[in-house]
């Protein structure tokens, strides 16, 4: 009798354990803020070594300032003054490119000359928009820029203007070519809203149209590797057809070693008055995560994504609403980082891809650090960041692969 109660007493404490483990492996893991951290400010200005955010309400679309970190080097475009800086990551010039229409004479040209020690490099290249950036392991930076008004072409199949193009520099700062649609001196692309660099030293593309997405692979050469259209119409569902649902296309992010795309796809469902039997809007219900390999032209796996619930404050009380996570990235050894906005700045999702294991986070950002945002994910799993308040902006970041780990290409 003791042997059978001994037993079933360790038999419960086995299930006890196995249930734990379950709990902490299978479940969403959420604690508090992930720790941020400060690395340098930058003024507003016109000088070399300022932003020129002035132009916060540009008629452009896309937002006038982006960022990449690369082995703890930052490069800021700075669309409005027609410029890009090279920083490391205590804020020192390294090396600026600019228009010098656009720009004032660097100062330290002639300090560094007459020292004979050239610390910092200045870089002159008629930039007229400069967004999206990308550094390939070889350090060579492409930059997303604007064609002059002649070079400008029309798609007459898409009904819209060709004004994009891609300008890269070697590891030096010398500008080597353009590319385009087909390559080196390619056609213009339309509107450009990724530039990815892969761990071959090629880069990737991410075209909007009125239609779908154009996602344009090249080699570290320029040549086109593949050209991959994504029409709106034709997305993935995981409804059955019984279900009215509509789909929007947030984001596609390549692999960085993998011949793959990440693309999120985020889903509404139509809200039925069961009242009077008529349509009562549509609302958010969740989104999907889909791989999908470039060389076969499959989707080969699915990862849902359930929105963030919050809650708001109303006249007549608290509201319950559901929240979209914009996706940031993939880092190099499969987790998906996400992030929506809240009142004490970021929730932020990280699901290991290969598990589906789920981790949130808290990106604490004060509400005077919120004129304007750009993030940008490394391979390795650091999320930088530029916070513009009223008098300077922040650049920061969170160490993500604190939880992520260390990435396959370290």
């Amino acid at each position: 009798m003791y042997r059978r109660g001994c037993f079933f007493q360790k038999f419960c404490i086995f299930l006890c354990s196995v249930f734990s483990l379950c709990v902490v492996s299978c479940g969403k893991e959420k604690t508090g803020n992930l720790e941020r951290k400060q690395l340098f400010s930058i003024k507003y200005g016109n000088f070399e070594d300022q932003l020129d955010l002035f132009q916060l309400a540009s008629p452009y679309v896309r937002p006038d300032t982006q960022l990449v970190m690369d082995d703890g080097i930052f490069y800021l475009s700075n669309s409005g003054a027609g410029k890009i800086l090279r920083l490391t990551s205590f804020g020192d010039l390294l090396a600026l490119y600019y228009n010098p229409e656009k720009n004032p004479r660097p100062t330290f040209i002639d300090a560094d000359q007459a020292d004979k020690i050239m610390t910092r490099s200045a870089v002159p290249y008629p930039l007229n928009h400069p967004t999206y950036l990308a550094v390939t392991p070889n350090k060579h930076l492409f930059a997303v820029d604007t064609v002059n008004e002649e070079r400008i072409e029309y798609d007459q199949t898409e009904n819209l203007a060709l004004h994009d193009t891609v300008i890269h520099f070697n590891e030096t700062g010398e500008f080597v070519d353009t590319v385009g649609q087909e390559g080196v001196g390619g056609t213009p692309f339309p509107p450009i809203e990724g530039l990815y660099a892969d761990s071959s030293n090629g880069i990737i593309v991410v075209c909007r149209a009125e239609t779908g997405i154009r996602v344009y692979w090249y080699d570290n050469t320029g040549s086109l590797l593949y050209k991959i259209p994504i029409a709106f119409n034709g997305l993935p569902s995981p409804y059955t057809n019984e279900v009215k649902m509509f789909s929007s296309l947030d984001k596609a992010v390549p692999d960085f070693t993998a011949k793959k795309l990440y693309i999120k796809v985020d889903y509404y469902r139509e809200d039925i008055d069961t009242d009077i039997n008529v349509s009562a809007g549509i609302s958010y219900d969740k989104s999907c995560l889909y791989t999908f390999n470039i060389e076969s032209r499959q989707y080969e796996r699915t990862v849902d994504i359930a929105p963030y619930e919050d809650t708001e404050d109303t006249n007549t009380g608290v509201r319950h609403v559901k929240k979209v996570y914009g996706l940031l990235g993939v880092t190099a050894n499969n987790w998906c980082l996400l992030t929506t906005p809240r009142s004490d700045g970021y929730i932020l999702e990280l699901i290991d891809l290969h598990s589906n294991k789920i981790y949130t986070r808290t990106l604490a950002v004060s509400p005077d650090e919120l004129v304007y945002n750009a993030f940008h994910l490394s391979s390795d799993g650091i999320l930088s960041a530029l916070l513009a308040g009223d008098k300077q902006a922040d650049i920061v970041w969170w160490k993500t692969n604190t939880i992520t780990g260390a990435s396959k290409n370290e």
